[in-house]
């Protein structure tokens, strides 16, 4: 932690401590002290308005919203992604440090963290939303267990609210085709971007950061290993999700689509005067494919085009739902359609899923049923089972 200190007039000193930056204003935050005497006495001054704002190395004596602080210096060593810093930050600033940032860290019990989420639900937040606060204060309370600052996380004797797994709702054949058809008709880069969407199941953010020099059209696969973010200033690049790279391969329909819009970006650029690098944007809002799309922009787009075909219901995200609700129900095992999504864990696409693995099982049944049952008999029919039944 910095500090400065300002001679105002003779005998009078201002002393100021450095906090770091505010999450929402993106300015300084700093605390101040009037100091009468001797530069000498201004200087101990500053030291001891240092010491009060920063804990000790061993936590004795700190607050809430002083562990919450190093958590995030922590994090930010870490290199976490900018997006999650700044969704971590407004959570903090917002929700957990009015209400609990001032309470000493040996002080701090599962009734306070209780009450917190218990607020949080009468002002109408969803058990996500609260899940994911408890998150924050867990992993911090975690941190500080490992430094030695409290001996047990209390947030382990809290309760926030339970999230139910929702069904996935993933958009039917007709609807992804006539999206596409529409985007196609408002803008060609975003059709073909959407269609590769559809067909590879990946994020929005890495469809962005596709570059040409990632897909190998004689093999037919791409090297997934960035998606393009928004940052305070412009965008950034950042590896994916789960920090992995991955091949994620390509049929005859989207070899087909590559070449095809390979061919029109090229013209469009020779119209413009200028070529394609090697290592261009696939998808651009210029003509040589020096910058990527924002991803803001791309769900903006998705949702004009949707809105104008009366499917207020379908997101962008729901896209990768089609892939993978496709995939298995063709057939396909999960754990490839877990590496074909980028998902860090086939437990995770199990979960998601869980719904189109009951109907593959419900298929697999009426499959062993016409391989076991009487010879030229057909299996008796839902209404007969239910009549059946309720005897």
């Amino acid at each position: 932690m910095r500090g400065t200190k300002r001679k105002r007039r003779e005998g009078v000193w201002e002393v100021r401590a450095y906090l770091g930056r505010d999450p929402v204003s993106g300015k300084p935050r700093q605390v101040s002290k009037t100091v009468y005497g001797s530069a000498k006495a201004a200087d101990e001054a500053l030291r001891d308005l240092i010491d009060k704002q920063a804990p000790r190395s061993d936590g004795m004596g700190a607050s809430f919203g002083q562990l919450v602080d190093r958590w995030l210096i922590e994090c930010e060593r870490l290199d976490l992604s900018p997006t999650t810093m700044r969704t971590y930050r407004a959570q903090i600033e917002q929700t957990i440090r009015p209400a609990l940032g001032k309470v000493p860290l040996t002080r701090l019990n599962a009734k306070q963290l209780d009450d917190l989420y218990g607020a949080m639900k009468t002002a109408g937040k969803t058990p996500k939303t609260i899940r994911n606060h408890h998150a924050i204060i867990s992993a911090a309370l975690h941190q500080a267990v490992r430094w030695g600052w409290v001996r047990t996380s209390i947030a382990e004797q809290a309760k926030p609210p339970r999230v139910s797994q929702r069904r996935v709702k993933a958009p039917s054949v007709d609807v992804v085709r006539a999206v596409i058809e529409a985007a196609e008709e408002r803008d060609p880069r975003l059709a073909a971007l959407l269609m590769l969407g559809a067909l590879t199941g990946m994020r929005r953010g890495e469809l962005c950061a596709l570059r040409w020099s990632d897909i190998d059209l004689e093999r037919g696969d791409m090297e997934v290993s960035r998606s393009v973010i928004v940052v305070p200033g412009g965008l950034s690049e950042k590896s994916t999700k789960t920090d992995r790279s991955r091949s994620v391969a390509l049929d005859e329909v989207g070899v087909a689509l590559l070449i095809q819009y390979r061919a029109r970006v090229n013209e469009w650029a020779s119209e413009a005067g200028t070529e394609i690098a090697d290592d261009a944007f696939v998808f651009s809002p210029h003509v040589d494919g020096a910058t990527p799309f924002r991803p803001d922009n791309v769900t903006g787009f998705f949702i004009r085009v949707r809105d104008g075909l009366g499917l207020k219901d379908v997101r962008l995200h729901d896209l990768r739902h089609f892939t993978a609700t496709q995939l298995i129900g063709a057939g396909v095992d999960v754990r490839t359609v877990a590496g074909r999504l980028g998902h860090s864990d086939p437990s995770l696409t199990l979960r998601v899923y869980s719904h189109v693995i009951e109907e593959r099982d419900r298929a697999a049944a009426a499959i062993l049923g016409r391989v076991l049952g009487p010879a030229g008999q057909p299996p008796p029919s839902l209404e007969a089972r239910s009549k059946v039944g309720s005897t």
